[in-house]
């Protein structure tokens, strides 16, 4: 599989091309496709950098002034 954009909204949108997540009912609606360059079709690699980036804003918010 060549590169391509996945929402990580839950929606489960890939395209081909960049663009915004199309789905409605979804989480990230109308937010930025992320860059996948996986081969294997699960996109591991998006949401495992996802994850890191939700953990380092979630522990950002919960520091002491």
């Amino acid at each position: 599989m060549a590169d391509h954009y996945i929402c990580t909204g839950g929606c489960g949108g890939v395209s081909d091309k960049p663009g915004v997540c199309q789905a409605e009912t979804c989480a990230k609606h109308g937010q930025p496709l992320e860059l996948c360059g996986c081969t294997d079709g699960k996109h591991d690699d998006v949401f495992e950098r996802g994850d890191k980036e939700l953990l380092v804003e979630s522990e950002s918010e919960n520091a002491a002034p």
